[in-house]
């Protein structure tokens, strides 16, 4: 049975009020870092479940503890909040009396918070959470619950129909460029110190803050969007040099930057990416898998980075049954640590379950650290390694495009990246990176992060009206194709609603 002491202390706002961030392990250390990352709010009501899908060292931790703050900032009452972290936590019965114990002292209340962190930890946390709709308690209460194993989240969050949960389902995933730009570009600009830089980053700022691009656009429309920010070309091309090397967690970006100011050589404290990987295995070990497997699936990823490959290929390298390998794909990708891209068939409009497949990491520091855990290099090493290997910087800037082209339509379960976003390979084998659809029409994005680029670098099929090709410096429209500068475009693409 779980103590009363041990709730008392995961919810110190019964406390202290909002001086609770004094003594919470993760909020003052988020906010007494370099950067605080604010991501967006996230509306609830009574009657509803909501669920919030991240991998570890996201932040959901932080995300949940800044939203009690302003909650009690607001002059919420604080004992009308409740946060349990699962992972103290060993079975239903214990998460029941937890909430038992905080909804008798609540009886007269008709308004009240539950935060549920890491749900995806206890066994048959659905059944909970049915439990807790059943019984009426979300008649009362906001329920909010996070969880970083993707496959738990997915699978039996589908037993929960009817229950609240539908269209309730968000991510929480690394910052986007964009996200990046908008939000480290003050800190950076302090360290600066050339006058002419310092000032075209806020000019830079304000403007972009102000303008996006919708990708059902025409291509006329995207470029005039393109010209308003092209004169920041250079400080953008700054800024997304800063991000290749940190990707999009918060953590690691505070990490880099604080190294960058006092001057030191190493790009990533090497502790930060193995926690990182401690994580991302012990997760697969909790869900019953082998560490062994995973390592050797990894591995293979990283050495065949953004090539197209059958998984029963894949599986075989591995020495692995195809059926055993493609479930350890799911719980990583699941667990948002890898994005599957599959080729689409135009021909039978739908995707070539048989055929090639692309797999990259969600975001470049996985990929730096998984690198460094499976190689034995330090981290520093790997990621000096691959900025300088124009053909591994690449793929991973491949990698990153199509993330961020996930993160602009995705929505859980109704609209999942496979619905919309793929790759396209014909047969002599040529390919385009990414073929999205935007409604009932098809726009294709190749990534050339190199000097010279042309609209002959894109492979024209009749099925695809518009392309864009995401270049290192060349910017050129044509009526059908545009090709500009891949920070720029990063930078002014738009994440869901369902991305936090």
């Amino acid at each position: 049975m779980v103590k009363i002491s041990e709730i008392n202390n995961q919810n110190p706002w019964w406390k202290y009020g909002k001086d609770f961030v004094k003594y919470d392990r993760h909020l003052s250390k988020a906010k007494g870092d370099l950067l605080f990352f604010e991501r967006r709010e996230l509306e609830t009501s009574r009657e509803n479940i909501y669920i919030i899908r991240g991998c570890r060292q996201i932040g959901k931790t932080t995300y949940l503890k800044e939203w009690i703050y302003k909650l009690i900032e607001n002059e919420f009452n604080p004992r009308r909040i409740l946060y349990l972290s699962l992972d103290f936590f060993t079975s239903r019965r214990e998460l029941r009396n937890a909430l038992s114990y905080f909804m008798d002292a609540n009886r007269e209340a008709q308004n009240l918070y539950v935060f549920l962190d890491e749900i995806t930890t206890l066994k048959d946390w659905n059944l909970e959470l049915k439990y807790l709709w059943d019984s009426g308690i979300t008649k009362k209460a906001h329920l909010i619950a996070t969880g970083s194993s993707g496959g738990a989240l997915r699978r039996k969050g589908e037993f929960l129909p009817g229950r609240g949960l539908e269209g309730n389902e968000y991510y929480l995933k690394p910052l986007t460029f964009r996200d990046f730009t908008i939000q480290t570009t003050e800190l950076i600009r302090s360290s600066i110190e050339s006058k002419e830089l310092y000032d075209a980053l806020e000019r830079l700022k304000n403007i972009i803050k102000k303008v996006t691009i919708n990708l059902e656009w025409n291509l006329d429309k995207i470029f005039k969007t393109v010209n308003i920010i092209l004169p920041f070309k250079k400080e953008l091309e700054y800024l997304f040099r800063i991000y290749l090397i940190t990707g999009g967690f918060p953590g690691v970006i505070n990490e880099h930057l604080r190294n960058r100011f006092a001057n030191k050589m190493e790009f990533i404290d090497s502790a930060t990416a193995e926690i990182f990987v401690r994580n991302i295995l012990g997760d697969v070990v909790k869900q019953g898998k082998q560490e062994t497997f995973a390592r050797r699936i990894l591995r293979e990823i990283i050495d065949k980075y953004g090539a197209k490959y059958t998984f029963s290929k894949l599986a075989r390298n591995v020495e692995m049954s195809h059926v055993t390998f493609i479930d350890y794909l799911e719980l990583l990708e699941f667990s948002l640590i890898l994005l599957i891209l599959h080729a689409y068939d135009f021909n039978k409009q739908s995707i070539k379950f048989k055929g090639g497949k692309k797999v990259y990491f969600q975001d470049p520091f996985i990929y730096y650290a998984l690198k460094s855990s499976l190689t034995g290099a330090d981290v520093n090493e790997v990621i000096a390694k691959t900025q300088e290997d124009e053909e591994a910087l690449s793929k991973l800037i491949e990698g990153i495009v199509s993330s961020h082209l996930s993160m602009t339509l995705e929505k859980p379960l109704m609209k999942e990246r496979e619905t919309f976003l793929w790759f396209y390979y014909d047969t002599r084998g040529r390919e385009i990176d990414n073929v999205m659809k935007l409604n009932e029409s098809f726009i294709g994005i190749e990534v050339k992060y190199q000097r010279k680029v042309s609209p002959e670098d894109i492979l024209r099929i009749p099925q695809i009206k518009k392309y864009i090709i995401l270049s290192k410096e060349d910017v050129e429209f044509q009526e059908k194709i545009l090709i500009v500068p891949i920070e720029i475009f990063l930078s002014l693409l738009p994440k869901s609603h369902h991305n936090l």
